[in-house]
């Protein structure tokens, strides 16, 4: 398993999330609605974060990424996770879903998710991790696992 740790965000992180949520989402947003208007993807950014769901991913003293879930009655969402380009491949999102699914099925939980369509490796670590996609929009697959 690879060593990250994970500390709770908070609001002066606003601006390393914010160029992580670019620098991870914009080819996939530019693939599924045609542009990328840094104005509008930054103020809404702004109005929706809530740290208080959000832990930045550490590898080695350097924050690497984000990990945003929430808790609803029968569910652990993942919201998001998100590493900066040069530490994804290495092990870490697969460390992470592992712990979240100890998580839900302490709790009796299942682990959902939504991911873009356009966004094939990641769909595709999904499913190599046990997730199947139980519907979708014009945009996103909504994937589920057991507990």
């Amino acid at each position: 398993m690879v060593k990250v740790v994970l500390l709770p965000a908070v609001p002066e992180d606003i601006d390393f999330l914010y160029g992580l949520n670019r620098a991870t989402m914009r080819e996939y947003v530019v693939e599924t609605w045609g542009r990328w208007d840094e104005r509008w993807q930054e103020e809404r950014y702004r109005q929706h974060f809530q740290p208080a769901s959000c832990k930045i991913i550490v590898q080695e003293g350097h924050d690497v990424g984000v990990l945003a879930s929430r808790k609803i009655e029968t569910e652990l969402v993942i919201v998001s996770i998100q590493l900066l380009p040069q530490h994804q491949g290495r092990g870490i999102g697969t460390s992470l879903i592992d712990v979240l699914f100890k998580e839900a099925r302490d709790e009796g939980k299942r682990l959902t998710l939504q991911v873009l369509k356009v966004n094939d490796r990641a769909r595709q670590l999904y499913e190599r991790l046990g997730f199947s996609t139980v519907e979708e929009t014009d945009t996103h697959y909504l994937m589920k696992a057991a507990p």
